[in-house]
């Protein structure tokens, strides 16, 4: 994660109260219209995936299948595993998509 931005902008979104971890959690703030992105782990399960993607096409939200697995995203949040994180910020969703488009820019 050291040199990882894009995960560090998420860590910063966490610790500034502006990203919900968890399926129920990221559902309930898509459907309040506070979630503007929603990151999903690489190895969720197909039913959760549904869930998630219909939500947030249904409400126009972004979604954005990472390569980060449900634990290194538990871990840099600080908690167990995590499926899927909604963030609720916009400078923090600027953020992290940069970083993606820069890594990508990279590889």
């Amino acid at each position: 994660m050291q040199n990882d931005k894009a995960l560090m902008s998420l860590c910063l979104a966490r610790k500034a109260g502006k990203l919900v971890c968890g399926t129920d959690l990221c559902v309930e703030a898509v459907r309040s219209g506070s979630a503007l992105l929603v990151v999903v782990a690489s190895d969720v399960s197909q039913p959760t995936l549904k869930k998630i993607a219909d939500k947030t096409a249904f409400r126009s939200v972004p979604c954005v299948r990472t390569e980060y697995s449900r634990s290194r995203l538990g871990a840099a949040f600080g908690s167990g595993e995590c499926a899927c994180a909604a963030v609720t910020d916009a400078n923090f969703v600027k953020m992290f998509t940069q970083a993606k488009n820069k890594q990508a820019e990279e590889n």
